[in-house]
């Protein structure tokens, strides 16, 4: 019974008393968070990047086929985030989590950036490429809020624990990359569109690039922005 009693009693140790939360500025790497009853604060953009049915890959095509596209898809979309300054921090089969501080608006406005590069890249510019197997939908959705962040899992085991990342925000912004579907593949949340800064709400000739449309989300619906624009990478 010492497995049961030692599981137990981590249990009891992580479900009692309050955490020791520390404010920080920078996105952690799983180094920089304990495994001890501690927690780090911080505003953040959240960005979630989801393939569109993806399941349907796994009947419409060979297996390698399937994973051919997956793995395209995940690159283009992993290293444009990251190119953009967002920092990754979960894959979950068809799908990419990333994020980026949310102090300023500089920042919120780059993950948009990022979003609408990434459309160009995948809906435009690699298009051809995917093409030879299947058209991709997908759905990206941002949304910025005040996240803890927790590692879980099991200590001194690197390829079994991570950071865990709690917030509305995250929760939100994979709820809106879900519902985001072609052409307008870039949606956002309302507080997300409010911390814009102009070069990404307008175009060159002083068109507002946005729609409004809404979300339910737990039983309630919340108001987002959505758009099919996209933007050219910065050379």
């Amino acid at each position: 019974m010492g497995f049961v009693n030692d599981l137990e009693n981590q249990v009891r140790e992580y479900l009692a008393g309050d955490y020791e939360v520390s404010e920080i500025t920078d996105i952690p790497s799983v180094d920089n968070v304990s495994f001890k009853k501690k927690a780090k604060k911080l505003n953040l953009c959240a960005y979630s990047i989801d393939l569109r049915n993806s399941s349907d890959l796994l009947f419409q095509h060979h297996k390698q086929t399937s994973g051919k596209i997956h793995k395209a898809f995940l690159t283009v979309a992993a290293k444009v985030a990251q190119k953009y300054g967002g920092k990754i921090r979960s894959f979950q089969g068809d799908s990419i989590l990333a994020f980026w501080a949310g102090a300023y608006k500089k920042q919120i406005t780059t993950a948009v950036e990022a979003a609408m590069v990434t459309k160009w890249f995948l809906d435009i510019e690699f298009s051809k490429h995917f093409e030879k197997y299947e058209k991709l939908d997908f759905g990206i959705g941002i949304d910025l809020g005040e996240v803890y962040i927790l590692r879980a899992g099991i200590s001194r085991d690197a390829n079994n624990n991570d950071l865990v990342f709690i917030g509305k925000c995250v929760n939100f912004a994979v709820a809106i990359a879900n519902q985001a579907r072609s052409p307008y593949h870039v949606e956002i949340s309302q507080d997300a569109y409010d911390n814009l800064l102009e070069e990404m709400i307008y175009d060159n000739d002083g068109n507002n690039m946005w729609s409004n449309s809404t979300i339910e989300w737990n039983g309630v619906k919340y108001p987002t922005k959505l758009t099919s624009y996209y933007s050219f990478l910065r050379r």
